[in-house]
C-alpha cells in the first residue's frame, strides 16, 4: 500500500517531491514502532546478542526488509526534494514486490533503470528465480556453480548472461543485495553492526563496513542514524499535527 500510495508522484520538481514527502507518511508511521522499541530491543540483545538478528528473520522475509529499506530510503529522499532518487528507489522497492531482481540503486548507478532485456541476457523468469535462490541464502555462502546450475546452463554462459542483463559481474550484483538486506535490518532491528554484517553472509563488520561504504557513499553507523533522526522527527512532526487536529 505504501508503495501504491507514494508511486502516484508523477513529476519530479520541487512541487512534486514535496507532494510525495506527505504521501510518504505512511511509511514513517509504519517505520515508527521500530524505531520507539529500539532502545528496549538492545537491551533484549545484551542478554541474548547472537539470537536477535535471527529470530526477526522469521517475521520478516528477506524481500519484505529490501521493500522496508527502499521505501523509506525514498520517503528520505523525497523529503530532501531529491526527485529522482526518489523515483530510483520506488522504482527498486515495485520491482522487488514483483519479484524481479530490479535495478539496484547505488551511488555510482544512481536511477539509471534498464529498459528491456538485452540480447543474450536472462529471460524475466530466470532473473526472478535467481532473485529468490539468491534472497534465500543471503545469510551464507552463494556459489555462481550453483546458480547456473539452477538454471541448467554453464557457468561461462551464466556469467556472460548475468552482466548483460545486470551490467555487473554476479559476485557484485550479490554483494548489493546483501547490503540491501542489510539497510532493511538497520532500520527494522536494534541488532548491532557486527551481527547485522554476519547476517548478511558478510566476513566481518570491518569487511561490512568497507562494501557498504563502496555501495551506498557513507558509513552504515552514519546510514543508520540519519534515517532513524529522519523518521523520529517525521514522526514527531505527525503526532504534533495529530493533536492539533
Amino acid at each position: 500500500m505504501a508503495a501504491a500510495h507514494t508511486i502516484g508522484v508523477t513529476t519530479f520538481d520541487r512541487e512534486a517531491a514535496e507532494t510525495a514527502s506527505k504521501s510518504a507518511a505512511p511509511i514513517f508511521e509504519a517505520a515508527a514502532h521500530p524505531y520507539a522499541h529500539q532502545e528496549r530491543r538492545c537491551k533484549q540483545m545484551r542478554a541474548s546478542r547472537p539470537a536477535t538478528v535471527r529470530a526477526s528473520m522469521p517475521e520478516q522475509s528477506s524481500r519484505d526488509l529490501l521493500v522496508t529499506a527502499q521505501l523509506i530510503e525514498a520517503a528520505c529522499r523525497a523529503r530532501d526534494g531529491d526527485s529522482d532518487g526518489t523515483r530510483a528507489h520506488i522504482a527498486r522497492a515495485v520491482a522487488l514486490l514483483d519479484g524481479h531482481p530490479g535495478p539496484i540503486v547505488t551511488r555510482q548507478t544512481g536511477d539509471r533503470v534498464p529498459r528491456q532485456i538485452p540480447r543474450g541476457g536472462f529471460a524475466a523468469w530466470q532473473s526472478r528465480r535467481l532473485a529468490a535462490l539468491v534472497d534465500a541464502n543471503l545469510a551464507g555462502k552463494i556459489v555462481i556453480k550453483d546458480l547456473a546450475a539452477s538454471l541448467n546452463i554453464s557457468v561461462g554462459h551464466f556469467c556472460r548472461a548475468f552482466r548483460r542483463t545486470f551490467g555487473v559481474p554476479a559476485r557484485i550484483w550479490i554483494r548489493q543485495r546483501r547490503i540491501e538486506l542489510a539497510q532493511g535490518l538497520m532500520l527494522t532491528t536494534g541488532a548491532s553492526l557486527s551481527e547485522i554484517a554476519l547476517s548478511c553472509g558478510m566476513s566481518d563488520q570491518s569487511h561490512f563496513t568497507r562494501s557498504f561504504r563502496r555501495i551506498v557513499g557513507e558509513a552504515p553507523s552514519s546510514w543508520r542514524q540519519t534515517r532513524h533522526d529522519t523518521i523520529e522527527e517525521r514522526v514527531t512532526e505527525l503526532a504534533v499535527s495529530a493533536r492539533a487536529k
